[in-house]
């Protein structure tokens, strides 16, 4: 039989207080100031917790707890602040919820999270997209590596305030539908479309961060493209040809070579790797000394370095030739980290400099009565990333490899047969050789000698 404690008046609750240290021990001397659970009475469990005083307060603060059994478990069960909850009306609370709990099997614990749940819920559907975009800028540039992460993250904040924001930014979560996306899409759609399916794809993004929560519409991304948009856009494919960067051309190589070995420049040897590799400008750039395996004769790109590649962790191999070597050798190795250091002691070359040594060898084609070196389609004058173009135009009409190595070879593993290519180890034996007849035929004069 539990011990009936004395029903306590209001006055005596009023004058309940902290407790005191009787037993020294654990730190704590003989009247150290503690906190107390005091019985009040009236209904069996209920008690106030009194805390010792903080500061220049004489009286700590107090609050009500319920001690009580829920199905096979003791639980202590807050109600509330004392004075702000009053002694009687602490005793209605306690009495309700033990008559619940005995007679309805009510599980308090258990309806407050249930509630906070719901609560949870409740405040998700109401965010906004641009809640929501926000979130998803702070996730994301976390993930951004490379040289520059603040320009990724300001290329997408730029994408989210520009296209997206003005159509989207104040519309829930859970009212978005796809013709709101349409509307966004629309003003963009057909003059910029290359922007406007990565703003597409910005869009899904943001999307996906939700779609898990139960708070879009049927559960279905609005930005997704098929049997979706699809139904509403015309294809990118179709009203988009992507403009290729302009080119010398497979059958130019050879004499654009004689004028670029001309020069005595780090730019030009830069550029005179970056076609031996049949690199990206970005990745010759930003090319470091440890990424070079002089025995193995192997140039190893990380993958957070290859642009459009979506696994950051996939390296790529480039064999290495003869005079590829040669220009490594010839760099200078003053601790700096870069292979191709900049001008003026800057650890790198200026992002237009590979562009700009192709428009002087141009120029001065020119000036000495020849015809530069322009793209045979466009008539614009040949980029550096246009040298891949050729590359690839040389490998399939001249040398006849098989397309997924010439692919390999410009670190394309978007296709079945490169990505299964790449899981076999990149194939580079039959790369090398191929990198090997490829400046065989750049440094033949006519480029005849490369052809079989």
């Amino acid at each position: 039989m539990p011990k009936l404690v004395p029903e306590l008046t209001a006055i005596q609750v009023k004058r309940l207080t902290h407790g005191t240290v009787k037993k020294a021990g654990k730190g704590k001397k003989v009247g150290d100031p503690i906190p107390a659970l005091r019985a009040v009475g009236g209904v069996s469990g209920l008690n106030l917790y009194c805390r010792p005083p903080a500061g220049s307060s004489k009286v700590g603060a107090r609050s009500w707890i319920l001690r009580t059994v829920v199905g096979s478990r003791r639980v202590e069960l807050g109600l509330g602040p004392y004075p702000e909850v009053s002694l009687a009306q602490a005793r209605g609370k306690a009495g309700e919820l033990k008559e619940r709990i005995r007679f309805e099997g009510f599980d308090p614990i258990a309806s407050k999270r249930a509630a906070k749940s719901k609560l949870v819920a409740d405040q998700a559907k109401q965010r906004t997209f641009a809640d929501v975009a926000q979130q998803y800028l702070e996730r994301k540039s976390l993930e951004f590596s490379g040289k520059k992460p603040e320009k990724q993250r300001r290329r997408l904040e730029q994408h989210l305030e520009d296209y997206c924001l003005p159509e989207l930014g104040n519309i829930l979560m859970a009212d978005l539908e796809p013709r709101h996306v349409v509307q966004a899409l629309n003003p963009i759609w057909i003059e910029k479309t290359p922007t406007a399916e990565r703003v597409r794809i910005t869009i899904y993004n943001v999307c996906e961060m939700v779609r898990h929560d139960g708070i879009l519409r049927n559960g279905l991304n609005p930005a997704h493209w098929r049997g979706n948009l699809e139904n509403f856009l015309a294809s990118p494919a179709a009203i988009h040809d992507e403009e290729h960067q302009p080119t010398v051309g497979y059958e130019g190589l050879p004499r654009f070579w004689i004028r670029l070995q001309e020069r005595d420049a780090i730019p030009a040897r830069a550029l005179e790797f970056q076609i031996l590799t049949v690199a990206r400008s970005g990745e010759v750039r930003f090319a470091e000394w440890p990424e070079i395996d002089f025995k193995e004769r192997v140039w190893t790109v990380p993958g957070w370095k290859i642009k459009g590649r979506r696994d950051k962790k996939k390296n790529h191999k480039v064999p290495l030739t003869d005079r590829a070597i040669e220009i490594l050798k010839m760099m200078p190795r003053d601790n700096g980290t870069y292979i191709f250091p900049g001008y003026r002691g800057k650890e790198t070359m200026s992002e237009n400099a590979l562009n700009l040594t192709v428009k002087e060898i141009h120029q001065a084609d020119i000036k000495s009565g020849g015809n530069g070196f322009l793209d045979p389609e466009t008539g614009k004058v040949a980029t550096a990333h246009g040298m891949r173009s050729a590359f690839k135009d040389w490998a399939t009409e001249v040398s006849h490899v098989e397309d997924y190595v010439s692919e390999l070879a410009l670190s394309h593993i978007d296709t079945s047969s490169t990505r299964a290519a790449y899981k076999r180890g990149q194939m580079l034996p039959k790369r090398r050789k191929l990198m090997k007849a490829f400046e065989k035929y750049l440094s033949s004069r006519t480029g005849r000698e490369g052809k079989k």
